[in-house]
């Protein structure tokens, strides 16, 4: 060989690992129209239309269908050009006034993971069942509850591993004070839960003592801690 050798590639063919499994993206009504409030992954642009066109229409026609049809998984539709599937489900929410309006998630595979969704389809049922009997306003449907629904299915898909579910007969074998706070935090959820202050006066407990078994419910996902105007808020989640 020569001490010198000029190369010139003139092709390079690159492979991309495409580690993609699932996405979880819902639309909540604003106004008159239905926008995207949530999104595990950034859908790309083919996928983004796709289910902004789907939101649109399946808002559209949401009080055309029979109540029957609510909280409904949809046929899967398969977005070729991606190799993506899409599974639509919705959930009727009812407003502060007792008005019905769809929320609506959307599932989006890659065809592995499609095919792991065909094996775990009743646990997800299971799951969305679950969230859909405990949501009552859009406001529960936030950012911050979508992403652990996000998580949960994940745990569901990859690993079969459903949420740690509690059940009422299980609530009424736990130690006294964890049992009544879950049991008025889940009363308090229709008003959007009950403040510390009043838990703890309720309850005739100190506020430490509250404040530090919520920690331990909150902690194995039972309970969720928000701040609202300086007051903190203890809610239920959909597990119980």
């Amino acid at each position: 060989m020569p001490n010198r050798v000029n190369i010139t590639i003139t092709k390079v063919n690159k492979i991309v690992i495409d580690d993609f499994c699932f996405n979880l993206v819902s639309y909540k009504q604003d106004a008159n129209a239905f926008l995207m409030n949530f999104s595990s992954i950034k859908p790309n642009a083919t996928i983004q239309f796709k289910i902004d066109t789907l939101a649109e229409e399946y808002g559209n026609t949401f009080f055309e269908r029979q109540e029957s049809e609510g909280n409904h998984f949809l046929e899967p539709i398969f977005e070729e050009k991606d190799g993506k599937w899409i599974i639509s489900v919705y959930i009727p929410v009812q407003d502060d006034m007792g008005s019905t309006f769809p929320f609506i998630l959307f599932f989006i595979f890659s065809q592995d993971c499609y095919q792991k969704y065909n094996t775990t389809v009743e646990k997800i049922k299971k799951l969305v069942h679950r969230l859909s009997s405990w949501v009552y306003s859009h406001d529960d449907l936030n950012k911050e509850n979508l992403s652990k629904l996000s998580s949960q299915l994940r745990e569901i898909l990859e690993k079969g591993t459903e949420p740690n579910y509690l059940e009422m007969k299980e609530i009424l074998k736990m130690p006294t004070l964890e049992r009544e706070i879950i049991l008025v935090v889940l009363k308090e959820h229709r008003n959007g839960g009950i403040s510390l202050e009043y838990l703890a006066e309720y309850l005739r407990e100190s506020q430490k003592k509250i404040s530090e078994v919520v920690l331990e419910l909150a902690n194995k996902g039972y309970l969720r801690q928000l701040i609202d105007k300086d007051l903190t808020i203890i809610d239920s989640l959909w597990i119980i």
